[in-house]
């Protein structure tokens, strides 16, 4: 979890991790403390602005129609548009409802994000299975994960790609963790299981991310018909360490409400491969996608490069 968060920080709260006098931790921390305790209703209206100025600036607009005009052919070009427009709209809300997240009260998240079929993982943890729990950059990924340490009965492990801002990092992750959640850097993860000789029973993850070109821990799969990488680390996981893939359908359900269905990836007590745990939550993916499209996180360059003979 990161790429996202990391790409949404950059764009609303500007800090160069680079530039010659970058703002210090201490204010950076102050500036999210304070924002964070302004009430939702003006969250919503002051990144509602800011998501507009984006949109009319046309931040990431080329990737945006790219990735629709690549997932949705079937849609016109007004439809395309509508979508994009409703897609930055909900950065606004996205941002605002991460800040807030920062000091919700657990009676209120429960209230905002309902679970549908949570039983199938209830039922995994009761008999002493292990789950893995994949999700996307879809709707509120950041409360998905609050809810389900908080909700699941299980102390739950995610990895995670460190902020290079170190304020907005060390934010993050106390942000994560409120309700026991475990963070693990996302180069440390398969260690950290190893490690724990099985006793990380929930883990969950985001799995839609890119990996980089020289990443050897890459596997190639169609998506949207056209072959993507995709990290190995879900699918291997899943398959060598008894994780049971379970996907999080997440949907919209009002402003500031989302409803999260958990669907099994595999039948109870089926083994899959890595590759084919893969292709199944590929697969859920692309149908979440074509459900809720303006929901998800369009202005990531997930199509970067094209496969290689040799991959």
């Amino acid at each position: 979890m990161g790429r996202g968060f990391e790409s949404l920080l950059r764009h609303q709260f500007p800090f160069p991790s680079g530039a010659a006098n970058p703002p210090p931790d201490r204010l950076v921390r102050m500036l999210f403390r304070l924002i964070s305790r302004l009430p939702l209703p003006l969250l919503y209206a002051l990144f509602g602005f800011l998501a507009w100025l984006l949109r009319v600036a046309r931040w990431r607009r080329d990737l945006v129609d790219d990735g629709l005009g690549r997932c949705l052919p079937e849609k016109s070009p007004a439809e395309r548009d509508a979508i994009a427009r409703d897609f930055y709209a909900g950065l606004g809300r996205l941002v605002a409802e991460i800040l807030h997240g920062s000091r919700i009260a657990p009676e209120q998240l429960g209230e905002r994000l309902d679970f549908e079929n949570e039983a199938v993982v209830r039922e995994a943890l009761a008999g002493g299975r292990r789950v893995m729990l994949l999700a996307a950059h879809h709707c509120n990924w950041e409360w998905l994960l609050l809810e389900c340490s908080r909700r699941l009965g299980a102390p739950l492990v995610a990895p995670y790609k460190p902020i290079s801002v170190e304020a907005a990092d060390r934010w993050a992750r106390d942000m994560r963790s409120r309700f026991g959640a475990t963070m693990v850097p996302s180069s440390g993860i398969v260690a950290h299981l190893i490690a724990q000789r099985g006793q990380v029973r929930l883990l969950a993850m985001l799995a839609d991310q890119s990996p980089s070109a020289k990443s050897e821990q890459q596997t190639w799969l169609p998506f949207f018909g056209r072959d993507t990488s995709f990290f190995q680390g879900p699918g291997w996981i899943g398959a060598k360490l008894g994780f049971e893939p379970v996907f999080i359908a997440m949907r919209p359900a009002g402003r500031g409400h989302y409803v999260a269905r958990f669907v099994p990836l595999a039948a109870p007590g089926t083994r899959l491969g890595p590759d084919e745990i893969l292709a199944a939550y590929v697969q859920a993916l692309e149908r979440q996608i074509h459900d809720h499209p303006a929901q998800y996180f369009w202005a990531y360059n997930r199509w970067k490069r094209g496969k290689r003979l040799y991959d």
